[in-house]
């Protein structure tokens, strides 16, 4: 079982802001030109058959609508304390459910369910998946902004994590993206 990281932060490691919001993305999102496309989005979504979202996550991407849902018929495991507080659409609901289980756990059940690549998303959730060693790859989207404040990809107890570079890519409207092959120390 794979598991993989796509993300945007500020150049000063925030995935968003105080309040939660990825406001500071649409600009960059919507200066991209034709060449850049979506950066790789949907070749990585293309690559995953399930997606484990923290709660906030979750929230921020049931903020924008079930109508610009990206992320087609993949099953969305929605990693929350508290399952049953957890809003699902009645127009995805055969698609996502949410779970409360241990980053071990989730991937054993993730195995055992045949599935073979899982994005994993949200600060809390890529970080105790991180730690409990089940990403394999990071691509991490660099904003150029400095926010000052907000949501940290990366905390201060996060574990030393030795990773491989494996390619970065400039793009038009200044974001710059860097693939990592999470390194096993032996």
């Amino acid at each position: 079982m794979k598991a993989s990281v796509f993300i945007a932060l500020t150049l000063d490691g925030f995935i968003a802001g105080k309040d939660g919001s990825v406001d500071f993305l649409n600009d960059y999102q919507s200066s991209a030109s034709k060449e850049d496309g979506d950066m790789g989005f949907s070749n990585f979504l293309n690559s995953v058959d399930l997606l484990v979202f923290g709660r906030k996550t979750w929230d921020q991407v049931i903020s924008f609508g079930v109508d610009v849902w990206p992320y087609g018929d993949r099953k969305v495991w929605i990693w929350s304390r508290n399952p049953s507080d957890v809003h699902i659409p009645e127009c995805i609901a055969k698609q996502a459910k949410a779970i409360c289980a241990s980053p071990p756990d989730i991937m054993k059940l993730a195995g055992d369910e045949g599935y073979q690549h899982a994005y994993i998303d949200g600060g809390t959730t890529i970080h105790e998946f991180l730690q409990h060693g089940y990403i394999q790859e990071l691509i991490l989207t660099r904003v150029p902004l400095l926010l000052g404040s907000g949501v940290p990809l990366f905390s201060s107890n996060t574990n030393k994590l030795p990773l491989e570079h494996l390619v970065t890519r400039s793009y038009s409207n200044g974001l710059v993206q860097s693939h990592y092959r999470v390194v096993k120390e032996s």
